[in-house]
């Protein structure tokens, strides 16, 4: 199957246990690698980082005696001798007091006990021997994953012989392989390139693959902390004398790289992930003299890296060259929202770094400054000199002259070198104050997730109102709104002054700022019909002349319309949640839920991880297929792409960008409808609506919709709510303008595609596309880690 590695001798089972296993793992060793709780405790006492135990149960008597209450939400069940993945449950959350197995499926007291009964009697263990089972902390993936969306906890797989890391892969638990790291059972293994850890071939089973399951490639992707994970490796062979040693770590998001266990017989495919024979390794290393792991490492880097033209890659030189000062410098104080640039003296002579008693107190007040002590004379700072970062412990005192606020000590300064003649610029007794981007950018992300419109624009008695309106056509509702908790006007304050920051990331969040107190006018308007529409109309736009003439033209040039679909042959909700649960499974987006829910207005709808549908609807096959297109593949992919990126403004949404996103969505959901679907018609019908809405009642309103536009009864009545939806007595015209972005964002959308622009680039977040330029040219802008099929490049 794979003749390279046979001609060069690829390691089987056989050989490995009589050549490798044998000699160099006596059976004590062999029994020590067997029980997880040993190896942990021990490896932990020894400064190797681990999950924390919670608890353990060794027998019955324990297990009937045992309060499952005194656990965390979040823990892992593991048996202590268990292989290959077996006997796991990862318990994430409770309902009702009762544990949700992957915080999906509830599971009871009663069905954790006949499964630890199950690992205590050796169902899951090493020759079915009796064991031990334990709960353990939950560990969270490092970002440095997401690209491989996994199912579960990745780890990492380092083969370890004589000190030297031999060889490592990286697997990727999926919904195949049911969440676990074992390549075997639907996993997929990831050779790792021993000297940089980037990411080289994949298999999966016993087969290589090209693409992941949810697209993209596998190759090429760099791990951090690699010497580190490799080091630790290497020290974990050294204090325990496993001689043929795999290590299984993982990186931890809080904690960094973390052991799970330790092998003394590992498996072989990581020669088919790397695409190399291990024989061939292990014997090359076989005898050398390594005096430490930190030579270990060296020597595997060196000789098994990847090639470059027939030689080892040099590595770059470290840089040691410490960064020079002058006599009178520039540090960086970060503030809430604002970098404050401090002139300094550079002052070796002193031993504590001292600041001025003036510039403390402005500290304090910005929270860049805490107090420390009984005596308020001391203050713990962080700030940057010199492109490095200094957390420490400065002095109040005044400071003789008028040149300078802050006199660095040299406690400080002992990564530095100072050299009296360095020019600098002439120091100023200003203290310059910066606006900190990113500090603006996770205050306006928490502004923004606090001024939810769809919360507080939902009626309070809509239900109630809602079978009024079925009882009587005529009937125009008076909607109550539920008390908004945030103090507006105090929102207003916390943003009232402008960015005035002409980089890429500056201008898109000032078009934020202006966009949020735009929102917060027309909270404050909620009830007042007129002042709300304005309002509305300032944040969504107004019916253009043009929009509404392409809106008219659109339904006057329609020529047929498809048949409706049979009754029979439409669906029902819980088959649309199993559709939907396999097109997110597919895409790997396992922490997304579909949810069925009673009181919605729209069929199907998308929030924080969850995909809704209304209890009383049912779809048309092709309509499935159309909302897989418009939510999943375009609102999902869009909202976890941007969960990815360094902003959250591309996380929470650039300024207007509901233009592209429901464009993009109805755009991709035109891609499956036939030519002449009736829901091709919805976004410019809803423009005329809206139009029609704004001078009039309700009830004109909901008539016009069914008699003039052809709105089927119940569609009619809650397209009319969507438009009257933040006024008091709808009887009086005016209405809430977001229906705009539908139609007015698919034409953007139209005429982006025509002249020949690329949609990959509108997944990187939730973008505008009129800002396409400006998000382009931010820095660390990370590519779309998931794109629909139809975009992916072959």
């Amino acid at each position: 199957m794979f003749p390279r590695l046979l001609r060069h001798g690829i390691l089987g089972i056989n050989a490995r246990n009589l050549l490798y296993v044998k000699p160099f793992n006596p059976a004590k060793v062999t029994a020590f690698a067997d029980s997880k709780l040993k190896t942990k405790a021990y490896l932990m006492t020894r400064s190797i980082p681990a999950a924390k135990i919670y608890a353990r149960i060794e027998t019955r008597e324990q297990l009937q005696q045992f309060d499952f209450t005194s656990l965390p939400d979040e823990c892992v069940l593991k048996p202590n001798q268990g292989f290959g993945g077996e006997g796991i449950i990862v318990l994430r959350g409770r309902e009702n007091g009762v544990f949700l197995a992957n915080g999906r499926q509830p599971i009871t007291d009663t069905e954790l006990v006949a499964h630890i009964e199950d690992i205590l009697d050796g169902k899951f263990s090493l020759g079915g021997r009796r064991d031990i089972a334990f709960f353990e902390q939950i560990l969270t993936p490092h970002e440095c994953f997401a690209r491989f969306h996994p199912a579960g906890l990745p780890d990492i797989r380092v083969i370890v012989f004589n000190l030297v890391p031999v060889m490592a892969m990286l697997r990727i638990p999926t919904a195949e392989s049911d969440g676990k790291a074992n390549v075997h059972l639907g996993g997929i293994g990831i050779g790792l390139d021993i000297a940089k850890g980037t990411t080289t071939h994949a298999a999966q089973y016993h087969s290589l693959i090209q693409e992941l399951p949810h697209g993209g490639s596998p190759k090429g992707i760099k791990l951090p902390h690699w010497d580190d994970i490799l080091l630790v490796c290497s020290r974990i062979q050294q204090i325990t004398n496993i001689g043929y040693l795999a290590v299984d770590m993982t990186i931890d998001q809080n904690m960094g790289p973390v052991v799970l266990e330790v092998n003394a017989r590992a498996g072989l495919m990581v020669q088919l992930a790397n695409l190399a024979p291990l024989r061939a390794r292990l014997e090359r290393v076989k005898g050398l003299k390594v005096s430490s792991p930190e030579k270990g490492v060296r020597i595997g880097q060196d000789l098994f890296g990847e090639k470059v033209q027939g030689t080892i890659e040099k590595k770059e030189p470290q840089k040691t060259e410490r960064p020079v000062l002058g006599t009178q410098e520039t540090i960086v104080i970060a503030g809430s929202g604002k970098n404050i640039e401090v002139p300094c003296r550079i002052a070796p002579g002193k031993e504590r770094t001292i600041f001025s008693p003036e510039l403390l107190k402005a500290l304090c007040q910005s929270g860049a400054a805490t107090p420390t002590g009984k005596t308020g004379e001391t203050f713990r700072v962080k700030f940057t000199l010199g492109g490095k970062k200094i957390q420490t412990l400065v002095i109040a005192k005044e400071i003789p002259g008028k040149d300078v606020q802050a006199i660095i000590g040299n406690r400080d300064l002992g990564e530095f070198l100072i050299d009296p003649s360095k020019k600098t610029q002439p120091a100023s007794r200003i203290t310059a104050v910066k606006t900190d981007l990113r500090a603006v950018d996770s205050t306006l992300a928490e502004l923004d997730r606090e001024l939810l419109l769809i919360k507080y624009l939902k009626p309070l008695n809509l239900q109630e109102e809602y079978q009024r309106l079925l009882e009587d056509r005529r009937y125009n509702p008076v909607f109550l709104y539920t008390k908004i908790p945030l103090d507006l006007a105090d929102a207003a304050r916390r943003i009232a002054e402008p960015i005035e920051d002409p980089s890429s990331l500056g201008r898109l969040l000032e078009k934020k700022r202006s966009e949020l107190l735009k929102r917060i006018t027309l909270l404050e308007k909620r009830g007042h019909s007129e002042q709300f529409t304005m309002a509305s109309q300032e944040l969504y736009g107004s019916v253009s002349s043009a929009l509404l003439r392409a809106a008219q033209a659109a339904l006057h040039n329609r020529v047929a319309c498809d048949l409706p679909t049979p009754e029979e042959e439409l669906l029902d909700p819980e088959q649309v949640q199993t559709i939907f649960q396999e097109i997110l499974e597919h895409y790997g987006l396992l922490n997304w839920q579909v949810a069925i829910r009673d009181r919605l207005v729209a069929d199907c709808t998308v929030g924080g991880q969850h995909i809704y549908l209304r209890a009383e609807a049912r779809f048309e096959p092709l309509h499935v297929q159309a909302l897989i297109a418009h939510e999943i593949e375009t609102h999902v992919l869009t909202a976890e792409n941007g969960e990815h990126q360094p902003y959250a403004l591309l996380r929470r949404g650039c300024a207007n960008y509901l233009d592209t996103q429901e464009g993009l969505a109805i755009f991709n959901q035109n891609r499956i409808l036939s030519a002449y679907h009736e829901r091709r018609m919805n976004p410019p019908r809803n423009v005329l609506g809206l139009e029609f809405g704004l001078t009039h009642s309700f009830a004109e309103t909901r008539t016009y919709l069914e008699e003039e536009l052809n709105y089927t009864a119940q569609k009619a009545m809650t397209q009319t709510i969507t438009i009257k939806r933040g006024l008091r007595n709808t009887e009086e015209p005016g209405g809430f303008t977001k229906s705009l972005v539908y139609f007015r964002g698919l034409r953007a959308i139209e005429r982006f595609v025509e002249e020949g622009g690329d949609l990959r680039k509108l997944y990187v977040g939730k973008i505008a596309l009129e800002d396409l330029s400006l998000v382009e040219d931010l820095p660390e802008l990370e590519a779309p880690l998931l794109l629909p099929k139809f975009l992916r490049k072959d």
